[in-house]
């Protein structure tokens, strides 16, 4: 059964297999108001946990969000795939989560004049 490309909004964490990568849970950060796109951009989600790297953003497993262990996303490896790379949607990521993915993205993207990381 095809992805219905509405299903994948922003904030989703989705089990995606990127080019060369295992399968792995990431959160999609395209906007809803692309929802009619055949594709979509997403943060993979790692439990390899490296403390002190820049542009990634802990998150601590639980319902909501569907990891199992301690997480970071890497806001430092953005990738935009087809929807036939992503799996099942096993959970959502919080507001306030959402809001350190959307400062991380920016500084990655140099989004904003004299953008600087908090």
């Amino acid at each position: 059964m095809a992805l219905d490309p509405a299903s994948v909004r922003r904030g989703a964490v989705v089990i995606v297999r990127l080019a060369g990568d295992k399968a792995r849970p990431a959160v999609v950060v395209r906007s809803d108001l692309l929802s009619e796109l055949s594709y979509a951009t997403v943060l993979p989600i790692t439990s390899d946990l490296r403390p002190g790297i820049g542009m990634r953003i802990d998150v601590q497993p639980n319902e909501d969000n569907g990891l199992r262990v301690p997480s970071q996303v890497m806001a430092d490896w953005p990738q935009t795939i087809r929807l036939g790379e992503i799996g099942q949607t096993i959970g959502h990521l919080d507001r306030e989560t959402m809001r350190a993915v959307t400062r991380e993205m920016a500084v990655v993207l140099g989004i904003g004049a004299g953008q600087t990381r908090s």
